[in-house]
């Protein structure tokens, strides 16, 4: 049985929302994992500086290096997301006729 265009269109349009809202909160919510990469630990350095061995160095660009990895699997998983979204509503609206403008 065919599906009703009615709710293909109604899908298409469903799928879209979601996606441009999975964008959106993605848009919003980058500054702050790019923060937390470039901010902590070179804040924590400059702070402390004076008062560290110059063996904490090494601990500090482990630190960055580790954090730096960790925000960018973070992002990366958020980035996927988005895409997916993305290419369902790509397929819905393709399935459905729906250009979009």
């Amino acid at each position: 049985m065919p599906a009703d265009p009615e709710d293909l269109h109604r899908r298409a349009s469903a799928l879209r929302a979601e996606a441009n809202a999975l964008a959106n909160a993605y848009q919003r919510a980058t500054w702050f994992r790019f923060t937390l990469v470039f901010f902590p630990v070179p804040f924590v350095l400059v702070l402390v500086r004076l008062e560290i061995d110059s063996w904490a160095y090494y601990l500090f660009g482990a630190a960055y290096l580790g954090f730096s990895a960790l925000l960018y699997r973070w992002d990366s998983r958020a980035s996927d997301k988005c895409t997916a979204a993305e290419r369902a509503a790509d397929a819905a609206e393709k399935a459905a006729g729906v250009s979009r403008a």
